[in-house]
């Protein structure tokens, strides 16, 4: 077991639980990772932890800001969901890794088909008050790309999104234009290397608001 787990499980056992952001601060970046992976592994193994385990990353993410490798490994509903109370703070939406990726942008690139993170981020949105999360909605990476642009060009999509995703994407495309409304023709260097699937066009068009012979033209 690695040592930094060796701490973490001490200090909890002892409920040490203010020397935390301390002992995280002197982990190496790998080790940060380690932590964190582990505190949401031992909630998905004991969902009766769940809380507690949430808890524990909020308790270590106030003073931290999450370390690059983290957020390139941050890539499903599920992780998204377990540290999004961690995320609010100490500027986590808006952290990115060595790519210029955030959260959100992992998260959308990775989505599965099954487990689209669309309207759960909408609701985020709608609920809670976060302004990070709109800016993280709105940030390019090193590609120019915002997350629904990375979603759109890159995630693997054999069907147009389920009804209630395809409107919460709907809406974070109409929230992230009018933040960033000249990011969006980026895209189009992406579908060039990338050539677009039937589904890939279908959605670059709605998010670039042409038809898609325009779009397969551009490109």
């Amino acid at each position: 077991m690695d040592l930094s787990i060796q701490l973490l499980n001490a200090r909890i056992k002892q409920q040490q639980f203010d020397e935390l952001d301390n002992d995280f601060k002197k982990l190496t970046e790998a080790q940060q990772v380690i932590q964190l992976n582990y505190l949401f592994e031992s909630a998905l193994r004991m969902s009766i932890k769940y809380d507690f385990m949430q808890n524990i990353a909020v308790r270590i993410l106030t003073t931290n800001t999450p370390p690059a490798p983290f957020i390139e490994k941050l890539t499903s509903l599920d992780t998204l969901s377990f540290f999004t109370p961690a995320l609010k703070l100490n500027k986590g939406f808006i952290s990115t890794d060595d790519s210029g990726n955030n959260a959100l942008h992992n998260v959308f690139k990775q989505a599965m088909p099954t487990q689209l993170p669309f309207n759960y981020v909408r609701s985020l949105m709608l609920f809670e008050s976060n302004e990070e999360l709109l800016h993280a909605l709105a940030h390019t990476n090193k590609q120019g790309l915002t997350p629904v642009a990375s979603y759109i060009a890159y995630a693997h999509k054999p069907n147009i999104p389920v009804k209630h995703e395809f409107s919460a994407l709907l809406a974070l495309i109409e929230i992230e234009q009018k933040q960033n409304p000249a990011a969006k023709l980026q895209i189009l260097e992406a579908l060039k290397n990338n050539p677009p699937s039937e589904i890939t066009l279908l959605l670059s068009a709605a998010y670039l608001q042409r038809s898609t012979e325009q779009v397969a033209a551009l490109i």
